[in-house]
Formats: C-alpha cells, structure tokens, sequence
C-alpha cells in the first residue's frame, strides 16, 4: 500500500522495494510531468477543434447582432489563430503546469485528510509507549478492550461495542523460502475479520458491487481460518489467483509456516499490495510454538478504538495513563489523525517544500510563459494594433483584447486539464496511506480558475504595453 512503512513489526524489511515516500513523490511528480506533456500534446486538436467551433459561434453572434464586443471576440479567436506554433506552446505548457498543480492539491488533500482531526467516527490508535515498532502481547488487547467496554462511563464507551475494537498484527511472508524477493513477497493485516469492513478506513464506507464483493470475501474468512484476501495488484505481481492454495514462509515471525487459501480480492485501488488474514490462524501457529519463541509476546502491534467524542477519548487516555493498569508494557494512546502525523514528521519538509516552494515556483512559471508568448505576440502584432486605433479602437479595447486571448487559452488549458486529470487520477485508482488519490471537487475548478488568473497576471504587462502603442511612431516606423 503506497506510503506505509515497509518496515514490519519484526523489525525486518518485508520489500525492499517499496520505496519511501519521498522517493515516491518525486518519482510520481516526474512521471505525471512527462505523462501530462503527453496529454497536452495528444489533446491539441481538441484544443483547435474546441477554439474553432467556439469562433464560429462569436462570428454568428457578431453577425447576427453587430455587436462591437462580439467582433472584439471575434479578433480575439483570429489572434490565437494566426500564430498557432505559440498558441500551442503556450497551450501545453499551461496544460502541464495546471495538471501538476491539481496533482499536487490531490496529494496535499490526502494528507490534509489523514492530518486532520474528525468530530465524528474518532478513532484512537493504542502502542507500545517506548518500543518502536510497536510491539504487545495478546493479553493487551483482551485487558484494553475490558476497559473500553467495562470501566469507561456509559456515555464514554464505544457506541457499537466490541465492533469498534480492533487489534492489528502485521504478518510477511515468501513464498520462496531460499530466495525471498519483492515479488514473491506479501504482507497482511492481521485481524478479526468482521471489523474489515468496519473498522478499516476506505474499506468501510464501500457501497454496490464493491462492497458485496468483499463482504463474500470476509464471511469466506470467518468459516474457514486460513483463508485471505489479497489486493489485485499483489496477486497479478506474485502470479496468484482467488481460489489458488499458497505456503508462505515467515519474514517477520521466523520458522513459521502459513499455508492460506486465496479466496477473495480487495476493491480496484483498496490497500493495493497487500491483504487481510485471521488473526485466529497466527494465534493458533503461536500456540504451537515454544514459550520462548520471539515474537510470542509481540504478536500485537497496534489496537484501534473508534469513540463518541473527543471527550471520550481524554477520559480513555486518563485511565491508559493510569500506572496501576498498563505498566507492561507502557501504552501509548493518540488519536489517528496525531499517529498518522507521526509517522508523517520525517517527511514535512518535503510537504512544505511542495505547498509554499513548488507550488508557487509552477505558479510563477505559468505567469512567465504567458508573459513571454504575448509579449511576442504583442511585438509582432504593432502594425495591427495600430491599425485597429486608426479604425476607432479605444486603447482600453486593445488591453482587452490582448488579456482576453490570454484569458481564452488559460482557461480551456485549465479546464481541460483538471477535467482529466480528476477521470485519469479515478481511472487509476491510486492510494495514498489509507485514502484514495482523487481531486476533490474543488480541485475540479482550480484548473479554469486558475488558468484565468494566471493568464491575467502573466498578460497584463504585454496588454498594457499594446494599450500604448502609438500610431505615429508605428507607421513613421513603416514608412
């Protein structure tokens, strides 16, 4: 699953290949520069076909009614036109810039998300205080959840119950004992079944197929043990199917065997590259092995809780803290969002560089470009500026209509842009920790909005400057 740490409650490497985030970052941002110039490019006849049915509309308009605007307009379309190498240039640079930008609010919205504290559907993470990763024995779980349902105030308790309670083991395995690699490698969530699709953010709010699929899915774990499901991307990479029989030799639990039948995926885009599996089946294994066999008293690593308020979870963290209750181990309690950021801390100079450096810097870029391109353009075009002067235009009328070609290619880059990269990015189903990478709708209207104020600011300078082109010195010039 794309950001979480490839490093396993054993303290071992599960795939060495499973990069950090900010190694995925920059990956992702220099794949989405290339894989959007490519788009910008591909979508140019749309570009041309959308600006030529859009001048005929205001040549019909300018037609129909005589009216002065619709022929400024019109001049507009017939400027975009006549140079249409710049045009284009202008139109895939703005294109890639604008989709590097949505891509980027999609990225800061998802950790925005994970970040940010929830009134409703509270979840509290329980660790080991002083082990990193952390690492509890089964009787944790069994005392914590007593205390969550017996010893908090009625109105303090989880509102479902033991239904929001869950313990997380993380288990790794190969399939190839003598020759582990990424690609034969998978890892798992191991839990209760039945709090999959309650308890696991992104899987528990699944609606139509998706959610029957995967409700199948857990009821076939719940009947039979040592069955699992398995994200669709890990079973095409380890070469798998639903329904096949596999052995897996333990990474982090070593010189245990698991033997799991494959009975289900996970939802397109859902904790892709990894599974689930019963955490019944680990207690089991672990009962057979010795007393002193390592990771006996480490098997937990993590206890999720959802609560009614945040109340609720002072008092929680008031009776946890408590040195009578849980002194071994020591235990930690945060509310997800603080976890989340936790884990996130190594990497906030990254997020910042990306919100206040490359943001503006892509910003900037988009404001030269256009700057540039017009200022050629208004060069060129001195003789027609002043032409347009001598048949009675107002030098207003000429700012106008130099912001407004600006302004018409701006906004279609825009609007385009976002436009797809929202389908590409649902398309993709790309996950990102445990939310999936999509434009949220406001994101959908960054790209015109964008591209209009970009276009504004970056064609001002080269608008003011045709507003005071003079016919005099243009044709003493030409004369």
């Amino acid at each position: 699953m794309t950001g979480m740490p490839s490093e396993l409650a054993g303290g071992m490497t599960l795939d060495p290949s499973v990069p950090l985030l900010s190694g995925y970052l920059l990956l992702s941002l220099a794949g989405m520069i290339v894989l959007a110039t490519f788009i910008g490019v591909a979508t140019l006849p749309g570009f041309f076909i959308a600006l030529f049915v859009l001048e005929q509309g205001a040549r019909a308009v300018a037609a129909a009614t005589g009216s002065f605007w619709a022929k400024l307009v019109l001049i507009m379309f017939r400027g975009l036109r006549r140079s249409p190498l710049r045009t284009s240039l202008t139109y895939i640079a703005l294109f890639v810039l604008t989709s590097m930008l949505v891509m980027l609010y999609a990225v800061l919205n998802v950790f925005s998300l994970a970040t940010t504290e929830k009134s409703a559907n509270l979840k509290a993470i329980v660790t080991h205080k002083t082990v990193a990763p952390s690492q509890m024995k089964p009787a944790v779980y069994d005392q914590f959840r007593r205390l969550c349902l017996e010893e908090l105030p009625p109105g303090s308790r989880p509102v479902n119950g033991d239904k929001d309670l869950m313990a997380w083991s993380f288990v790794g395995g190969t399939t190839d004992r003598s020759n582990p690699r990424p690609d034969n490698a998978l890892f798992m969530f191991c839990s209760e079944p039945s709090k999959i699709t309650t308890m696991m953010d992104g899987l528990d709010d699944l609606t139509g197929a998706e959610k029957e699929l995967l409700d199948q899915g857990v009821a076939a774990m719940e009947a039979n043990k040592q069955a699992i499901i398995v994200s669709e991307n890990r079973l095409k990479k380890m070469n798998l199917r639903v329904g096949q029989r596999i052995k897996l030799y333990g990474l982090n639990y070593p010189d245990m065997v698991f033997e799991f039948d494959v009975v289900g995926s996970l939802p397109a885009g859902k904790y892709d590259g990894v599974g689930f599996m019963n955490s019944v089946y680990l207690n089991d294994l672990l009962k057979q092995k010795p007393a002193d066999y390592v990771m006996q008293d480490k098997s937990v690593n993590l206890i999720w809780v959802r609560l009614p308020d945040m109340a609720a979870f002072e008092r929680l963290t008031a009776l946890v803290d408590d040195p009578g209750r849980f002194n071994n181990p020591p235990l930690k309690v945060e509310t997800a969002s603080s976890g989340l950021g936790s884990m996130l801390e190594p990497y906030k100079d990254i997020l910042w560089g990306l919100k206040f450096i490359l943001t503006p810097a892509m910003v900037g870029i988009m404001c030269l470009v256009i700057a540039n391109a017009l200022s050629i353009s208004v060069r060129e075009r001195r003789t027609e500026l002043a032409v347009l002067k001598v048949l009675g235009f107002q030098p207003r009328h000429v700012l106008l209509m130099v912001l407004g070609e600006a302004v018409l290619v701006g906004v279609m880059a825009g609007g385009m842009a976002a436009g797809l990269m929202t389908g590409l990015l649902e398309w993709a189903k790309i996950q990102l920790i445990f939310w999936p990478l999509r434009v949220p709708p406001l994101g959908t209207l960054l790209g015109p909005g964008l591209g209009v104020a970009v276009s504004v600011a970056g064609s001002l300078l080269p608008a003011l400057r045709a507003r005071r082109v003079k016919v005099a010195e243009v044709f003493a010039r030409v004369a």
